[in-house]
């Protein structure tokens, strides 16, 4: 069943065009990444979703989430489906995250908000949602302001706001930039457990089509049985569009692009259209 529809998505800056006519599904529980340089539209079309596009534009097409069409739902609406229903983990934690307020209340926010929690539940819940995403003595993380925290921390900050009220969508914008390589590691493995966890369909934006591969065994290698085995990608440029399927194991170029993974298999699952 497909959860996630969008069709014939555009969005345009005055006379720039950023998205142009973009397709694609997704199922509950299936996992997509999204390729492309800097430019391409990818965290555009997250923000489409998120219903956080810039006053500045203009968008046409049909966003629907489990059932819902997104993109004629109002502020109010749309907030109320922000947080619950789908949230995103922003590329640059420390301007996301208001840097006077404490970290715990920044948890607390979307469990006051759509889950009608107490002042003093939802701080426990914000406890307890620091120690699930790895966060090292999350009674002391609570109190602590953005700044005080290592970039990794503020990461996983972020997702434990995305993840307080269980979203059935996880939009996870380059999660890792400029974090080393083991912190890297352990904030998609934490990705990972928490979308298995609770069968969460996932998003995952990234520049870099070597970066997926790197992360094919820490994203699916441990996929439950009742979510196909294989990850489907939507590659975008500012050339052109394809599509990759990313199997356990590998991944096979199926249509011209500038973007080049190692060849295998090709793909056998639902096609994107797009000139992005």
């Amino acid at each position: 069943m497909k959860f996630l529809e969008v069709n014939k998505l555009t969005i345009k800056f005055r006379d720039k065009t950023v998205v142009n006519n973009l397709s694609f599904d997704l199922a509950a529980g299936d996992r997509l990444g999204v390729i492309g340089e800097s430019g391409s539209g990818k965290t555009m079309i997250a923000l489409a979703i998120i219903g956080l596009l810039p006053d500045s534009a203009s968008f046409s097409g049909s966003i629907r989430l489990d059932g819902k069409e997104l993109l004629s739902l109002g502020d109010k609406r749309m907030s109320a489906f922000r947080g619950s229903k789908v949230s995103m983990v922003f590329q640059e934690p420390l301007t996301a995250l208001n840097p006077l307020m404490r970290v715990g209340k920044q948890i607390a926010q979307p469990l006051r908000r759509h889950n009608r929690l107490s002042a003093r539940e939802s701080l426990a819940r914000a406890i307890e949602l620091c120690a699930s995403v790895g966060l090292p003595d999350p009674e002391q993380t609570v109190r602590a302001y953005p700044h005080q925290l290592s970039g990794g921390q503020r990461q996983r900050v972020g997702l434990a706001i995305a993840i307080a009220c269980n979203p059935k969508l996880l939009i996870v914008d380059e999660p890792t930039t400029a974090l080393d390589v083991t912190v890297q590691s352990e904030v998609l493995q934490t990705i990972n457990e928490l979308v298995k966890q609770h069968d969460t369909s996932l998003i995952f934006i990234s520049r870099s089509a070597l970066f997926f591969s790197s992360i094919i065994s820490l994203i699916g290698i441990s996929l439950p049985c009742s979510i196909p085995s294989s990850i489907v990608f939507l590659a975008l440029s500012t050339e052109s569009m394809s599509r990759f399927s990313i199997s356990l194991s590998s991944i096979r170029r199926t249509s011209d692009s500038s973007i080049r993974p190692a060849e295998t298999k090709p793909p056998h699952r639902r096609a994107a259209r797009s000139s992005v």
